[in-house]
Protein backbone atom coordinates (compact mmCIF):
# COMPACT_ATOMS: atom_id res chain seq x y z
CA UNK A 1 0.00 0.00 0.00
CA UNK A 2 1.17 3.64 -0.80
CA UNK A 3 -0.02 6.91 -0.77
CA UNK A 4 -0.18 9.44 -4.01
CA UNK A 5 -1.59 12.08 -5.63
CA UNK A 6 -4.52 11.47 -7.72
CA UNK A 7 -4.17 11.31 -11.16
CA UNK A 8 -6.86 11.78 -14.16
CA UNK A 9 -6.38 7.84 -15.04
CA UNK A 10 -8.16 6.93 -11.57
CA UNK A 11 -11.07 9.17 -12.28
CA UNK A 12 -13.74 5.85 -13.73
CA UNK A 13 -12.28 3.79 -10.53
CA UNK A 14 -12.94 6.56 -8.38
CA UNK A 15 -16.39 6.87 -9.57
CA UNK A 16 -16.55 2.69 -9.07
CA UNK A 17 -15.57 3.18 -5.46
CA UNK A 18 -18.07 6.17 -5.19
CA UNK A 19 -21.00 3.75 -6.05
CA UNK A 20 -19.82 1.01 -3.96
CA UNK A 21 -19.79 2.96 -0.74
CA UNK A 22 -22.72 5.34 -1.68
CA UNK A 23 -21.73 8.67 -2.64
CA UNK A 24 -22.23 10.75 -5.25
CA UNK A 25 -19.53 11.85 -7.18
CA UNK A 26 -19.28 13.32 -10.74
CA UNK A 27 -16.35 13.24 -12.77
CA UNK A 28 -16.15 16.26 -14.53
CA UNK A 29 -16.50 17.61 -10.65
CA UNK A 30 -13.37 15.63 -9.62
CA UNK A 31 -11.18 16.46 -12.37
CA UNK A 32 -11.66 20.08 -11.80
CA UNK A 33 -10.46 19.52 -8.31
CA UNK A 34 -7.58 17.83 -9.27
CA UNK A 35 -6.61 20.97 -11.85
CA UNK A 36 -7.49 23.07 -9.10
CA UNK A 37 -5.67 22.09 -6.07
CA UNK A 38 -3.92 18.90 -7.48
CA UNK A 39 -1.93 18.75 -4.01
CA UNK A 40 -4.79 17.94 -1.84
CA UNK A 41 -6.17 15.02 -4.30
CA UNK A 42 -4.63 12.02 -2.85
CA UNK A 43 -5.13 8.24 -3.12
CA UNK A 44 -4.37 5.37 -1.90
CA UNK A 45 -3.30 2.48 -4.23
CA UNK A 46 -2.74 -1.78 -3.37
CA UNK A 47 -0.33 -2.93 -6.45
CA UNK A 48 -1.20 0.29 -8.46
CA UNK A 49 -4.93 -0.19 -7.84
CA UNK A 50 -6.77 2.67 -6.04
CA UNK A 51 -8.49 1.38 -3.54
CA UNK A 52 -9.45 4.94 -1.34
CA UNK A 53 -8.90 8.48 -1.74
CA UNK A 54 -9.70 12.40 -0.51
CA UNK A 55 -9.69 15.72 -1.69
CA UNK A 56 -9.99 19.07 -0.73
CA UNK A 57 -10.39 22.51 -2.34
CA UNK A 58 -8.68 25.65 -1.47
CA UNK A 59 -10.03 29.19 -1.49
CA UNK A 60 -8.70 32.26 -0.19
CA UNK A 61 -8.82 31.19 3.63
CA UNK A 62 -10.39 28.08 3.79
CA UNK A 63 -10.81 24.66 2.43
CA UNK A 64 -13.16 21.89 2.05
CA UNK A 65 -12.53 18.04 2.36
CA UNK A 66 -14.30 16.01 -0.22
CA UNK A 67 -14.92 12.33 -1.46
CA UNK A 68 -13.33 10.71 1.76
CA UNK A 69 -13.94 6.99 0.76
CA UNK A 70 -12.48 3.71 0.93
CA UNK A 71 -13.24 0.42 -1.20
CA UNK A 72 -15.67 -1.69 1.55
CA UNK A 73 -13.19 -4.46 0.67
CA UNK A 74 -10.25 -2.17 2.18
CA UNK A 75 -12.06 -1.23 5.03
CA UNK A 76 -11.19 -1.33 8.54
CA UNK A 77 -7.51 -1.34 8.05
CA UNK A 78 -6.55 1.79 8.90
CA UNK A 79 -6.05 3.23 5.55
CA UNK A 80 -8.69 6.06 5.94
CA UNK A 81 -7.16 7.34 8.66
CA UNK A 82 -3.53 6.84 6.83
CA UNK A 83 -5.54 9.31 4.34
CA UNK A 84 -6.93 11.60 5.95
CA UNK A 85 -3.46 11.83 8.38
CA UNK A 86 -1.79 12.83 5.32
CA UNK A 87 -4.37 15.37 3.86
CA UNK A 88 -5.28 17.38 7.18
CA UNK A 89 -1.25 17.68 7.41
CA UNK A 90 -1.02 19.96 4.80
CA UNK A 91 -4.54 21.62 5.25
CA UNK A 92 -3.53 22.18 8.55
CA UNK A 93 -0.73 23.81 7.65
CA UNK A 94 -1.83 26.07 5.24
CA UNK A 95 -5.71 26.74 5.85
CA UNK A 96 -7.10 28.54 8.86
CA UNK A 97 -10.41 26.83 8.63
CA UNK A 98 -11.32 23.81 7.13
CA UNK A 99 -15.00 22.20 6.52
CA UNK A 100 -16.76 19.09 5.22
CA UNK A 101 -20.13 17.02 5.09
CA UNK A 102 -19.54 13.99 6.79
CA UNK A 103 -21.65 10.84 6.77
CA UNK A 104 -23.04 10.89 10.67
CA UNK A 105 -21.52 7.58 10.93
CA UNK A 106 -17.86 9.36 10.70
CA UNK A 107 -18.95 12.54 12.95
CA UNK A 108 -16.87 10.72 15.49
CA UNK A 109 -14.29 10.10 13.50
CA UNK A 110 -14.02 13.89 12.57
CA UNK A 111 -14.57 15.15 16.40
CA UNK A 112 -11.35 13.14 16.86
CA UNK A 113 -9.23 15.63 14.80
CA UNK A 114 -11.15 18.37 16.40
CA UNK A 115 -14.02 19.04 14.05
CA UNK A 116 -16.96 20.62 15.33
CA UNK A 117 -20.78 19.81 14.34
CA UNK A 118 -22.39 22.48 12.91
CA UNK A 119 -25.89 21.79 11.02
CA UNK A 120 -27.36 19.14 9.74
CA UNK A 121 -27.29 18.96 5.51
CA UNK A 122 -29.81 17.31 3.95
CA UNK A 123 -30.01 15.69 0.75
CA UNK A 124 -33.23 16.27 -1.30
CA UNK A 125 -34.40 13.86 -4.10
CA UNK A 126 -37.48 14.81 -6.55
CA UNK A 127 -38.05 12.62 -9.34
CA UNK A 128 -40.54 14.73 -11.30
CA UNK A 129 -43.44 14.77 -9.22
CA UNK A 130 -43.79 18.26 -8.78
CA UNK A 131 -46.85 20.45 -7.80
CA UNK A 132 -48.87 22.70 -10.73
CA UNK A 133 -47.49 25.88 -11.31
CA UNK A 134 -47.73 28.66 -13.69
CA UNK A 135 -44.29 29.56 -15.78
CA UNK A 136 -44.21 31.16 -19.10
CA UNK A 137 -41.12 32.12 -21.22
CA UNK A 138 -41.22 35.42 -20.16
CA UNK A 139 -40.26 34.40 -16.61
CA UNK A 140 -37.18 32.09 -17.80
CA UNK A 141 -35.83 35.15 -19.72
CA UNK A 142 -36.04 37.03 -16.43
CA UNK A 143 -34.15 34.79 -14.82
CA UNK A 144 -31.66 34.64 -17.92
CA UNK A 145 -29.18 37.34 -16.45
CA UNK A 146 -26.23 38.58 -18.08
CA UNK A 147 -24.32 39.94 -15.13
CA UNK A 148 -24.31 36.30 -13.60
CA UNK A 149 -20.66 36.61 -12.63
CA UNK A 150 -20.95 40.07 -10.96
CA UNK A 151 -23.84 38.88 -8.80
CA UNK A 152 -22.55 35.40 -8.05
CA UNK A 153 -19.46 36.97 -7.07
CA UNK A 154 -21.32 39.73 -4.99
CA UNK A 155 -23.71 37.54 -3.06
CA UNK A 156 -21.20 34.57 -2.86
CA UNK A 157 -18.80 36.66 -0.98
CA UNK A 158 -21.76 37.98 1.63
CA UNK A 159 -22.66 34.06 2.28
CA UNK A 160 -19.01 32.67 3.06
CA UNK A 161 -16.96 35.83 3.90
CA UNK A 162 -14.15 35.01 1.54
CA UNK A 163 -13.24 34.49 -2.36
CA UNK A 164 -14.46 31.51 -3.38
CA UNK A 165 -14.93 32.16 -7.58
CA UNK A 166 -11.87 30.74 -8.85
CA UNK A 167 -12.97 27.21 -8.41
CA UNK A 168 -16.63 28.18 -8.36
CA UNK A 169 -16.09 29.75 -12.03
CA UNK A 170 -14.71 26.18 -13.66
CA UNK A 171 -17.83 24.67 -11.33
CA UNK A 172 -20.48 26.25 -13.32
CA UNK A 173 -19.10 25.85 -17.18
CA UNK A 174 -20.15 22.83 -17.94
CA UNK A 175 -22.14 21.92 -21.09
CA UNK A 176 -24.77 20.85 -19.23
CA UNK A 177 -24.66 23.99 -17.07
CA UNK A 178 -27.94 25.97 -16.40
CA UNK A 179 -27.28 29.07 -14.34
CA UNK A 180 -29.90 31.49 -13.30
CA UNK A 181 -29.79 35.34 -11.50
CA UNK A 182 -31.70 37.90 -10.47
CA UNK A 183 -30.67 40.90 -8.08
CA UNK A 184 -30.69 38.99 -4.74
CA UNK A 185 -30.25 35.26 -5.66
CA UNK A 186 -28.19 32.69 -7.80
CA UNK A 187 -28.74 29.26 -8.72
CA UNK A 188 -26.69 26.39 -11.06
CA UNK A 189 -27.82 23.33 -12.44
CA UNK A 190 -26.39 20.69 -14.45
CA UNK A 191 -26.93 16.60 -15.17
CA UNK A 192 -23.84 14.60 -13.64
CA UNK A 193 -24.26 11.41 -14.55
CA UNK A 194 -27.23 8.73 -15.87
CA UNK A 195 -28.85 9.75 -12.25
CA UNK A 196 -29.94 13.45 -12.87
CA UNK A 197 -29.49 16.57 -11.88
CA UNK A 198 -27.50 18.50 -9.39
CA UNK A 199 -29.20 21.31 -7.92
CA UNK A 200 -26.48 23.45 -6.67
CA UNK A 201 -24.64 26.03 -5.56
CA UNK A 202 -27.98 28.15 -5.26
CA UNK A 203 -27.97 31.64 -3.14
CA UNK A 204 -30.79 33.60 -2.04
CA UNK A 205 -30.10 36.38 0.25
CA UNK A 206 -32.11 36.71 3.12
CA UNK A 207 -35.74 38.48 3.12
CA UNK A 208 -36.10 37.50 -1.20
CA UNK A 209 -37.72 34.37 -0.77
CA UNK A 210 -39.74 35.34 -4.07
CA UNK A 211 -36.75 35.15 -5.53
CA UNK A 212 -35.97 31.72 -4.21
CA UNK A 213 -39.39 29.96 -5.53
CA UNK A 214 -38.91 31.83 -9.01
CA UNK A 215 -35.71 30.03 -9.54
CA UNK A 216 -37.37 26.65 -7.79
CA UNK A 217 -39.93 27.05 -10.66
CA UNK A 218 -37.67 27.86 -13.63
CA UNK A 219 -35.34 24.47 -12.99
CA UNK A 220 -38.34 21.72 -12.26
CA UNK A 221 -39.11 24.03 -15.47
CA UNK A 222 -36.20 23.09 -17.30
CA UNK A 223 -35.17 20.03 -15.41
CA UNK A 224 -38.63 18.59 -13.99
CA UNK A 225 -38.41 15.39 -16.01
CA UNK A 226 -35.01 13.98 -14.78
CA UNK A 227 -34.21 13.45 -10.63
CA UNK A 228 -32.84 16.49 -9.16
CA UNK A 229 -30.65 16.20 -6.23
CA UNK A 230 -30.09 19.20 -3.74
CA UNK A 231 -27.90 19.70 -0.28
CA UNK A 232 -29.75 21.53 1.96
CA UNK A 233 -28.81 22.98 5.61
CA UNK A 234 -31.47 21.75 7.30
CA UNK A 235 -31.30 25.09 9.83
CA UNK A 236 -32.20 27.11 6.55
CA UNK A 237 -35.91 26.46 7.62
CA UNK A 238 -37.31 28.81 4.43
CA UNK A 239 -35.30 26.74 1.95
CA UNK A 240 -36.51 23.35 3.37
CA UNK A 241 -39.91 24.44 3.18
CA UNK A 242 -39.53 25.61 -0.25
CA UNK A 243 -38.12 22.27 -1.76
CA UNK A 244 -41.22 20.14 0.35
CA UNK A 245 -43.41 22.40 -1.22
CA UNK A 246 -42.50 21.44 -4.54
CA UNK A 247 -42.47 17.73 -3.71
CA UNK A 248 -38.63 17.17 -3.22
CA UNK A 249 -38.29 14.13 -0.36
CA UNK A 250 -35.29 14.34 1.95
CA UNK A 251 -33.49 10.87 1.32
CA UNK A 252 -30.38 11.00 3.88
CA UNK A 253 -28.42 13.42 5.95
CA UNK A 254 -24.80 14.44 6.35
CA UNK A 255 -23.05 16.87 8.69
CA UNK A 256 -21.91 20.24 8.38
CA UNK A 257 -18.52 20.09 10.84
CA UNK A 258 -15.79 22.88 11.00
CA UNK A 259 -12.30 23.11 12.21
CA UNK A 260 -10.09 26.00 13.18
CA UNK A 261 -11.09 29.69 13.33
CA UNK A 262 -14.37 29.82 13.75
CA UNK A 263 -16.17 31.39 9.73
CA UNK A 264 -19.47 33.63 9.56
CA UNK A 265 -21.15 31.91 6.94
CA UNK A 266 -24.93 33.05 6.28
CA UNK A 267 -26.24 29.37 6.31
CA UNK A 268 -29.63 31.72 5.89
CA UNK A 269 -28.48 32.37 2.09
CA UNK A 270 -27.82 28.85 1.08
CA UNK A 271 -30.76 26.99 -0.36
CA UNK A 272 -28.22 24.55 -2.32
CA UNK A 273 -24.52 23.38 -1.48
CA UNK A 274 -22.53 22.87 -4.32
CA UNK A 275 -21.63 19.05 -5.26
Amino acid sequence: MFIGWLKYADVAELTKIAEEVGWLLDGYHVKLMMMHSPHLCYGVYEEGALVGAVMAIEFETSAMIKYFMVKPSHQNQGLGKRLFDTLFGVLNADHPSLYLHANPALEPFFKGYGFTSVMEVGRYLNVGKVPPFSFTNAQAKELDSGNFDAIIRRIDYETFSENRMSFMEGEMERNSSLKFALANSFQHSSVINARGVYLGPWQCREGFEEEAEKMMQGVLYFRGLKKVFADIPMGNTKAVALFEKYHFQKKGSFIHMSYGEPRDIKFENIYAFSL
